[in-house]
């Protein structure tokens, strides 16, 4: 006859058979999760259904002594009580020694053997088995002291009745195990080198792109911008210091067609070349307020491009002369400044 066990520990199901039960006495190891267990406990008929109850034997009724006088009762008492002080103790026969070792469950615990004995069978878990495992069975844990508190009973859900599903971890690959290396670090050599190079890297930067003020306030080192300009394809203009720029001398003249006439004489004090000012003047009146504003180029007031791009030689006066026309103006004075 087949039956039907549950692993209490993975619920898987296992079919088996009176042999094996007999054979470990109930006694099984779950071949999914390795757990042994009393089969026993939740064992069931192989469609599902629970155990048959066995019929109760029949009891015979105890026979009733038979009367006899007073006198020879107590005859017959103290016969007995005079047998049993003489009857030496029987010991029980081995076969009475196996039946009742028999009778004991024994535990894991309690087993002198490892689980690989053949009294362990394993259970195949590809045995087909029909769709309806039948009733699940129900381990009934003992109570703690002090109980808990009674909670109020709620309905399971299919989730929590739902068995635990079963989880297979895939075996790892043969061959030697690695050993995750310990990041590298870096020398403080090559910290200080790629330091270095950013440095440089910074500066190269600041040069071509701050190239015209970097002349103006170092004047020295225009040879050598000028030799890295001629290698990048740039262009370099010329230093502008207005501070090193003065006005040597200025007048407005009126000539006989009514036009004006402005001469100036333009000083470079510094030593070094530099570009050409930018003309800013002003027309004013007799409480010398501003009636007109023009400003004027180098390229409007010298019309030389070469001396243009020569610039203002250094340690020089330039005498200068720029024609004026004003029209419906009467101007009593003019202001010159010098911009870049």
């Amino acid at each position: 006859m087949n039956y039907r066990t549950t692993c209490p520990h993975c619920a898987s199901v296992f079919r088996l058979g009176t042999d094996q039960l007999d054979a470990a006495q109930g006694w099984v190891q779950c071949s999914v999760c390795g757990t042994a267990f009393d089969a026993r406990l939740s064992l069931l008929m192989e469609d599902g259904s629970p155990l048959p109850q066995p019929e109760p034997e029949p009891v015979e009724p105890p026979a009733q002594p038979e009367t006899q006088p007073p006198a020879e009762q107590e005859a017959t008492t103290a016969d007995t009580r005079d047998t049993a002080d003489e009857a030496p103790p029987v010991a029980p026969s081995p076969e009475e020694e196996d039946i009742a070792a028999a009778d004991v469950p024994r535990g894991i615990v309690q087993r002198e053997t490892s689980f690989d004995l053949d009294s362990i069978i394993l259970i195949d878990p590809d045995i087909p088995a029909p769709d309806d495992p039948g009733p699940l069975p129900q381990i009934h844990t003992v109570p703690s002291y002090p109980p808990e508190p009674a909670t109020p009973l709620r309905r399971a859900t299919v989730a929590e009745a739902a068995p635990a599903a079963r989880i297979e971890y895939a075996s790892p690959m043969p061959g030697k195990a690695r050993i995750p290396s310990s990041p590298r670090r870096i020398s403080p050599w090559m910290w200080g080198t790629a330091s270095l190079l950013l440095l440089v890297v910074l500066l190269a930067q600041t040069t071509y792109f701050l190239r015209d003020t970097l002349v103006s306030r170092l004047p020295q080192t225009r040879p050598a911008v000028e030799q890295a300009c001629a290698a990048l394809g740039c262009t370099l203009s010329l230093p502008k210091n207005l501070a090193l720029l003065q006005i040597v001398g200025s007048d407005l003249q009126t000539e006989a067609s009514g036009r004006l006439k402005l001469t100036l004489t333009l000083g470079n004090r510094a030593n070094h070349v530099q570009g050409w000012p930018v003309l800013v003047l002003t027309l004013t009146d007799q409480h010398n307020r501003p009636l007109a504003r023009r400003s004027f180029a180098p390229s409007e007031y010298l019309g030389d491009a070469q001396r243009i791009a020569a610039g203002i030689p250094a340690r020089s006066e330039q005498p200068l002369s720029l024609p004026l026309t004003v029209h419906d103006l009467t101007p009593m004075g003019f202001n010159l400044q010098l911009t870049y």
